[in-house]
């Protein structure tokens, strides 16, 4: 009978571990990165912005987790040690990746006062995606049984170099001034389109790195290769998307040339990037 419980016994302890992961990183999230007091964001203000991007990086926080669970421990007191010390890892560099993404990816805006004073739910939104983006990012490099720590930052890195490039290079495949919509317009569909690609990229960035670390000759180049022609499936994935889903409708004049942006167009655009990451997952 001891043994029958032993796996429910488990499973309720990473469970408390989760959850008390989560109570850290929100702590972390308001006091050292957007310096708030979460409660008035979002019962008095209501800010739906904040809401936005504090559930993306929930879930974001969620998905690097599994990677750790990955990871097999020799009783059930390693395993919860992994949890625990990888959980504080991963709020260190969510929090890093966040950071990142305030100074690299949004640089044209500035990301706390659309969020918390302007509660702009396109810039919630492009919060949102980059937090689940490096979370994909992290299952991957935190995962698996090879490797050591430095492979895993090295991989995270180069993820979130990924993803800062994607996001320089996507207003020439978008054709409009995209941070210019978000920040100055308060445009929520193009933020939302936006934070589709960055997770669509995690998503891909964490397909190439999926495979077992064995050496730096070996692995580097078959991350290279698989990581490069992905984000090209995906770019022609954008290109056709506005055929394919939407025909006889260009999605960019739908997210810009409309009095009202169009929220659904946004989120088909999202959806094509995000979806398009999987079909290519599925089909390596």
């Amino acid at each position: 009978m001891p043994e029958l419980l032993r796996p429910i016994g488990i499973t309720v302890l990473d469970i408390a571990i989760g959850f008390a992961i989560f109570w850290l990183g929100q702590l972390a999230y308001q006091t050292l990165f957007r310096r708030m007091e979460l409660n008035l964001e979002l019962f008095v203000r209501d800010n739906p912005a904040v809401a936005i991007a504090l559930v993306g990086y929930y879930f974001g926080i969620v998905i690097a987790l599994a990677g750790v669970l990955d990871k097999s421990g020799a009783n059930w007191q390693e395993r919860s040690l992994n949890l625990a010390s990888y959980g504080a890892g991963v709020i260190v560099l969510m929090l890093l990746g966040a950071w990142v993404g305030d100074r690299l990816i949004m640089q044209r805006c500035d990301g706390a006062r659309e969020i918390l004073a302007e509660q702009n739910v396109g810039a919630g939104a492009v919060e949102a995606g980059l937090h689940i983006a490096n979370g994909l990012i992290l299952s991957t490099a935190l995962g698996g049984q090879g490797g050591t720590y430095i492979v895993g930052i090295v991989c995270w890195v180069v993820g979130l170099a990924v993803l800062v490039l994607v996001s320089s290079l996507y207003p020439r495949v978008a054709h409009y001034n995209v941070f210019r919509e978000i920040c100055k317009r308060n445009n929520p569909a193009a933020g939302v389109a936006l934070a589709g690609l960055l997770v669509g990229t995690g998503n891909i960035v964490r397909i190439a790195f999926a495979p077992e670390f064995q050496t730096w000759q070996q692995s580097v180049p078959q991350y290279g290769l698989v990581l490069g022609l992905s984000l090209i499936a995906l770019a022609v994935i954008r290109w056709i998307a506005d055929w394919v889903l939407v025909p006889g409708v260009k999605i960019s004049d739908e997210i810009v040339n409309q009095a009202i942006p169009n929220l659904g167009a946004g989120l088909i655009e999202a959806f094509a990037y995000i979806g398009g990451s999987f079909l290519i997952a599925w089909s390596l």
